[in-house]
């Protein structure tokens, strides 16, 4: 899982990978490459790619969107119970969302999320509810029904910057520490960080960093080193005591099995 604020210019590659994908274009339209070939997607469109579906995005230098993107692993089974998601169409599987079901979005994307990087008692069932309902929610959008958005009370926006901020600053945590001091307010803004996401600021930038790495171990070639300095570590053997803390496993192993170390994890 992951939050990407691309920048002006910016693309990402093509690319395909052995598990499903939700990404959620918010912010800015962008170009995204699809199945099909590709596709002008303005902002607040949704997709789901099935597993081997190869995908990418381009934003032009007028462009800044952000790419919310969720990846699970699930059975052709779990996903007959959603016609919409199962559809062997990849044009059928894109969406416009309303600016309720956006917010929704987002709201399940960051619960899901918090789950997915913190240790706590029943860790996957609680991750596998919201996943359900992210799921349960996207085949009622489909299905045109109006229903009532699932977020209890919008979010603070102040706190949501807060949360984009730390996300943007993983590979740069010194960077983090400095512009958060210029934040007015930060030390309320840090309590109700606290009250929404259930961790500190600088806690949930240990979170982020750990989950980037897990993304670059899944989607690219980058050596450890490398995949260490990406997340802001200056020191690979810190990030390997950092990973094994949090995975149990070494970066190395946990490439090369990585389903089954995440199940593992949430053992």
């Amino acid at each position: 899982m992951r939050c990407l604020a691309a920048s002006p210019g910016q693309h990402y590659a093509w690319h395909s990978h052995s598990f499903c994908e939700f990404t959620f274009v918010s912010d800015d339209s962008a170009t995204i490459g699809y199945p099909p070939g590709k596709l002008a997607a303005p902002r607040d469109t949704l997709l789901f790619y099935h597993a081997g579906e190869s995908h990418a995005s381009w934003s032009s230098r007028q462009q800044s969107p952000r790419f919310w993107v969720v990846h699970f692993s699930a059975p052709l089974s779990l996903l007959a119970g959603y016609p919409a998601l199962a559809n062997t169409d990849p044009t059928r599987r894109v969406w416009t969302l309303r600016s309720e079901q956006a917010e929704t979005f987002r709201w399940l994307f960051l619960q899901l999320l918090n789950e997915r990087t913190r240790e706590q008692a029943l860790r996957p069932q609680a991750e596998m509810a919201w996943l359900s309902l992210l799921l349960i929610s996207v085949q009622r959008w489909a299905d045109g029904q109006t229903t009532e958005t699932l977020t209890p009370t919008a979010g603070h926006p102040d706190v949501i910057k807060l949360w984009h901020l730390v996300n943007a600053s993983v590979g740069e945590p010194g960077d983090f520490q400095q512009r958060i001091h210029e934040l007015p307010n930060y030390d309320s803004l840090r309590h109700g960080f606290k009250r929404a996401f259930g961790c500190s600021p600088r806690d949930m930038m240990l979170r982020l960093r750990l989950q980037h790495a897990k993304n670059l171990l899944l989607e690219s070639s980058l050596n450890i080193k490398e995949i260490a300095q990406r997340c802001g570590y200056q020191r690979q053997h810190e990030f390997a005591r950092a990973f094994r803390q949090q995975t149990g496993a070494a970066p190395t192993e946990w490439r090369l099995q990585p389903l089954a170390r995440l199940s593992t994890e949430a053992k």
